[in-house]
């Protein structure tokens, strides 16, 4: 597509979103915004007490539900050296540029196009535009999945327009190494917490991680560390805490990650470790708190999967990074993952979604629509 064609309605539905920002806890602008547009094309529309924006259509005789979701939040803006304003929505070198675009801005409007030109199908389908799932991965969409339980779930998180079958999960754990304070000139007064925390680190890196086939191997990445008392000279440390940033396997639960972790630091006094809760204030004034655990999957819908497969004409993708499907693959429910870009083009500095995939993804919407509702 040149640059100056903009007469594609999924990229002119794109640019509006991504000239919105919309960081987690702060998408209402874009909520609006999408609650016009799924109106104006024939959707009716709810908005959760969440803030996440559902666009319905009722087919026209009775059949499964589908419900295509892509998040309307986006990573912080943090860097400065962007080419390209993160807000600008500029098309240049056949790419849209911006904020969101990859990571899942081009997703929604290609789903809304998709879902909208929709016609003589059976069944519900709902297009699901949710809130904080960069910060609260599939806390939104279990909300939506609690009202509108669904037959089918498939998620937009670029997968470069291959079906995602399989996903890692991702978990945080704190660990923390308490120990006495004392007078830095006497350390053998006191007991630091940081030479703990060091053992207890290196314990966690020789741990030895499960792998799977199809998704790899599992991650125990450490990503932060701080010890208290600071700024302090003159003291040992009696506290020391880290922060392990986890990439889960299918089967991982968090009893078994626990116990795993706990096991190797066995005999190391002092020393605690827990799955993180995090918690996250919605647009809409409302709380949203979870653990920091979602399990990773595999669809275990070999006929589906293989219907949807041919459907697309694509390969299949096992994606190394977590999304709101689990949240529909934890109860059971069939769930892929589709959509347009490169998760390397997603939280990037320039981030951008190149035009033919995002023309391309509404064709691809449209296919897995019709091989799984008929009509």
């Amino acid at each position: 597509m040149p640059d100056h064609d903009l007469s594609s309605p999924v990229v002119e539905l794109c640019r509006e979103f991504v000239r919105i920002p919309s960081p987690s806890g702060q998408e209402g602008a874009l909520a609006a915004l999408v609650a016009v547009r799924m109106r104006a094309m024939g959707f009716s529309v709810e908005t959760d007490a969440f803030g996440s924006v559902l666009g319905l259509r009722k087919g026209a005789k009775p059949g499964p539900t589908l419900i295509l979701d892509a998040h309307l939040d986006t990573v912080p803006v943090t860097h400065a050296a962007w080419q390209h304003d993160p807000f600008g929505a500029e098309i240049a070198g056949g790419r849209l540029w911006g904020r969101g675009s990859a990571d899942t801005k081009g997703s929604l409007a290609a789903m809304l196009c998709a879902a909208a030109a929709l016609d003589d199908f059976p069944g519900t389908l709902i297009v699901s535009a949710s809130v904080c799932e960069e910060d609260l991965t599939t806390a939104a969409l279990a909300h939506v999945l609690d009202h509108h339980p669904a037959d089918l779930v498939l998620v937009g998180e670029p997968t470069s327009l291959c079906l995602g079958t399989a996903q890692k999960g991702r978990a945080g754990l704190w660990v923390e190494a308490t120990g006495r304070s004392a007078h830095s000139s006497r350390p053998e007064l006191g007991d630091n917490a940081i030479y703990k925390m060091v053992e207890a680190v290196a314990r966690l890196r020789a741990l030895p991680l499960p792998s799977d086939p199809e998704l790899g191997q599992g991650v125990c990445e450490l990503i932060e560390i701080d010890s208290e008392p600071k700024p302090s000279p003159g003291m040992v440390p009696h506290l020391c805490t880290a922060r392990l940033a986890l990439r889960l396997l299918p089967g991982e639960t968090a009893p078994s990650v626990l116990d795993r972790t706990r096991g190797a630091l066995d005999g190391l006094e002092g020393v605690s470790v827990r799955v993180l809760d995090t918690s996250q204030r919605c647009y809409t004034g409302l709380a949203i708190a979870m653990p920091e655990f979602v399990p990773a999957w595999k669809n275990p819908g070999q006929a589906l999967q293989a219907r949807l497969l041919e459907a697309l004409g694509t390969a299949a993708f096992a994606a190394p990074y977590t999304t709101n499907a689990s949240a529909a693959a934890a109860r059971g429910i069939p769930t892929f993952l589709l959509g347009p870009g490169s998760i390397e083009q997603a939280h990037t500095v320039d981030e951008w979604i190149a035009l033919d995939q995002l023309t391309a993804a509404q064709a691809a919407y449209t296919a897995v629509i019709r091989a799984f509702l008929g009509g």
